[in-house]
This record gives structure tokens, sequence and C-alpha cells, in this order.
């Protein structure tokens, strides 16, 4: 009968030792998938993340188009309101002329309104601080009586701004 004890203990030992080595093997299962679940839940996260910021991104540059529309026009069209102030500087005597003058006046002032309409400014910087965010320097000046240094004392060509963008700097004489 001792063998038989033994040859069940050792019956039981070994299906112990074969249960130990199932349970190790489904221990190293369960944690290579824990892990593989962590990268996913990792990558799922890091995803979202990136989703969030495209549509953030997205949102953003159709704000900017939305608010920044009308900037190719305004820069093709400020040429022409350039070349309206030159004709309205001209100095003119008959009638004709005259009334001519005031036509061309009248649609300068229509172009003026409408650039305004769609939040286009002037950038007319005469004894202000010279920005260069703003300005553009052609050329120095020497400082005359009551002048400061680095400030616009004349306006060459009118700047612009549409918003908060500068479409033109203005072109500006600088006193030193």
């Amino acid at each position: 009968m001792g063998e038989k004890q033994n040859l069940n203990e050792n019956e039981e030992v070994a299906a112990i030792d074969e249960t130990v080595e199932e349970v190790e093997e489904t221990v190293s299962e369960i944690e290579q998938l824990t892990k593989e679940l962590e990268e996913t839940q990792d990558r799922y996260l890091r995803v979202q993340a990136e989703l969030a910021n495209i549509q953030k991104r997205n949102a953003k540059e159709r704000q900017d188009a939305a608010k920044y529309r009308s900037q190719v026009l305004a820069n093709e069209l400020l040429p022409v309101v350039d070349n309206l102030e030159r004709a309205l500087e001209i100095e003119v005597e008959d009638e004709k002329a005259l009334n001519l003058k005031k036509g061309v006046e009248m649609v300068y002032n229509s172009f003026v309104e409408a650039l305004k309409s769609e939040g286009i400014e002037v950038i007319n910087p005469v004894n202000e601080p010279f920005d260069p965010n703003f300005h553009m320097s052609i050329q120095v000046q020497a400082l005359e009586e009551g002048q400061e240094a680095d400030t616009v004392v004349s306006v060459v060509q009118k700047g612009y701004s549409l918003k908060d963008r500068v479409l033109r700097p203005a072109m500006v004489i600088v006193a030193q």
C-alpha cells in the first residue's frame, strides 16, 4: 500500500505541477493581453486627441477664412484707390473738369466706404512713433524743432490693415 500511496502522491504532485504550469501560462497570457490592451487604449486616446486637434484647427481655419475673405480683393483694389487719390489731387478750373473730378471723388468715397464695411482701415501714422509692424521707412529726415526721434513725419503711401492683419504697410519718412 505504501507504493500505491507514493504513486498517488507522485501523480498528485505531477497534476499540481501541471496545473501550476497552466496557471503560469494563463497569467503570462493575461499579462500580455493586459499590456496589449493598455497599448491599444493609449493609441485610442492619442487618436482622439489628434482628431480633436484637427477639428479645432479646421474650425480656426474656417473662422480665419471668413474673417479675411476680402484680403485678396482688397490687395487688388488698393492700387485703384491710390490712383483715384492721385486723380483727386490734380487742380482743375473749367466746369467740365470740375464735374469729372466730382464724379471721381464720388467713386473714391464709395471705394473707401466699401473698404471700411469690410474692416479695411487706413494706416496713417503721421506724428506717431515708427513701428516696423505697420510702417516701412523709405527715407530718414533730420530732426526739426519740436519733433522726436523715430517719429513718422510724412506718409509717402498710405498703408492698410484688414482687422488685425496688415495688408500693406504705410511707406513713411522718419525723423532721426
